[in-house]
């Protein structure tokens, strides 16, 4: 019979959130002893650049790598498990069983899963067709993709990942994007801003955009694609296929110990990254978090709230084991800020779309302009803003931008102010640095908070 390994704290999941949460226990309560299991081999690595080192403008995998599990246990005075997965828990006994047939006794419980790739029923994985999720999806690619180059690859979804691996691979390979509608980064940027980024992607002739929904794929007998199927019938040939329709929470393990999830899946979580269940905390990419503006839980996969809730629950799971005591930890409401640089272009968007403002409740409406990045004699470039506001109070809610780089930082300051409640007078108000060959006058923010207050000032229901 398999021992039973008993610990203080277990975390399942690694990377961002379950090594931040490690870090933080181990902090907080030296004595403890902590077990960090994860299912996958890789424990700690930069997620965020899976794109590129997949497309090769990074040259090493240890680039990307910031732990090895055995660095990581040796940092931290933690046991760290690779390649162990959990299957199924005991919410009674506080136990945890691995697919390997080993147990773990916990006393305190971080789930740290993170998120899947979905993957349509017609597109399951096999030879030449991925997801790029991990390290080790990012490995498949780049080995089949310098290895034995395909002369066209098919990406079906265009959300972040999808658009991303288009633009790594493009330089090389015929890439075609398969998106309902044509409509890029639906999850970030309004319609009008999606076709500014499709002009630019497909401008140097070795991309193009299909307006259509993917519903089969043609294999070989070995499972190698040969071409994707659309809803208008067409039959697209292609040597690879990169399914990126956006990702899930992997929190189906953890049905078993009776959390609360949101209409998507995610663990609803306090403030304090608690669930419903004691003993029990959530961080990551599996848990839906306080939302600033609306105030309610929101499920919002990004890299800075995956360290932040691990830090967070981190803390708290070992509070009373911390012989300093001090105060338990707090995460503030999130701001969903996204960010992408693709083909010279920044895209980016800081808080509600129009169409979630409006979901939530709010009298929104949006305005668009084109500003300029700097001085026009000097080369500036257009700069295209949208700016979502309450048309009753006047408040801001979002804004999302396309420009030339360094566009993107402009939402940097859009996210400190939804933080903080802050109106679109707020905005118009806010100081902005100037110099021809760095910054306009009048910055694309400021001009868009301007013709959102003369529509305000027209507007019967405003304040």
């Amino acid at each position: 019979m398999t021992p039973i390994f008993r610990t203080d704290l277990l975390i399942v999941g690694g990377t961002a959130a379950g090594t931040a949460a490690a870090a933080a226990a181990r902090r907080a309560a030296p004595g403890a002893r902590i077990l960090l299991v994860d299912k996958g081999q890789d424990l700690a690595y930069s997620t965020c650049e899976l794109p590129m080192y997949a497309g090769g403008q990074i040259a090493n995998e240890e680039a990307l790598v910031r732990y090895t599990p055995e660095a990581f246990a040796a940092a931290f005075g933690v046991d760290v498990w690779t390649g162990a997965e959990v299957v199924a828990f005991g919410p009674r006994d506080r136990s945890a069983r691995l697919a390997d047939g080993r147990s773990v006794s916990w006393q305190r419980l971080i789930l740290a899963v993170g998120a899947r790739a979905h993957i349509p029923d017609f597109a399951l994985l096999g030879p030449g067709v991925f997801v790029l999720r991990t390290l080790d999806d990012a490995r498949r690619i780049r080995d089949r993709f310098h290895s034995a180059p395909p002369a066209h690859v098919v990406v079906i979804g265009a959300g972040y990942t999808g658009l991303e691996a288009a633009a790594a691979l493009g330089h090389d390979i015929r890439v075609s994007i398969v998106a309902p509608g044509g409509r890029l980064l639906p999850s970030g940027l309004s319609e009008p801003l999606s076709r500014v980024v499709a002009g630019r992607l497909t401008a140097g002739g070795r991309m193009t955009i299909r307006a259509a929904r993917a519903t089969g794929l043609d294999r070989a007998p070995d499972g190698r694609p040969l071409a994707v199927r659309t809803d208008d019938g067409e039959k697209i040939g292609c040597g690879a296929v990169i399914v990126a329709t956006g990702i899930r929470p992997n929190t189906e393990v953890a049905t078993s110990l009776g959390l609360r999830l949101d209409d998507i899946g995610a663990i609803r979580v306090t403030t304090a990254m608690r669930t419903n269940k004691p003993h029990v905390w959530a961080s990551g990419d599996c848990a839906a978090i306080p939302e600033a503006i609306t105030g309610r839980p929101r499920w919002i996969p990004l890299a800075m709230n995956a360290f932040r809730t691990g830090r967070v629950a981190g803390r708290n799971a070992v509070f009373s084991l911390a012989p300093s005591g001090g105060r338990p930890a707090t995460l503030a409401p999130a701001v969903a800020a996204f960010a992408v640089r693709l083909a010279g272009l920044d895209l980016a968007h800081a808080g509600l779309r129009l169409e979630e403002a409006l979901a939530a409740g709010f009298t929104a409406e949006a305005v668009d302009i084109v500003g300029a990045s700097h001085s026009r004699t000097l080369g500036g470039q257009d700069v295209h803003v949208r700016l979502v506001f309450d048309a009753r109070k006047g408040l801001l809610l979002g804004a999302e931008t396309v420009g030339p780089p360094g566009s993107a930082l402009r939402m940097n300051t859009v996210a400190a102010l939804l933080r903080l409640g802050a109106s679109v007078d707020d905005l118009e108000a806010s100081d902005t640095v100037y110099h021809p060959d760095v910054s306009p006058l009048h910055d694309p923010l400021r001009v868009a908070a301007r013709t959102a207050q003369k529509l305000l000032a027209r507007s019967p229901v405003a304040r």
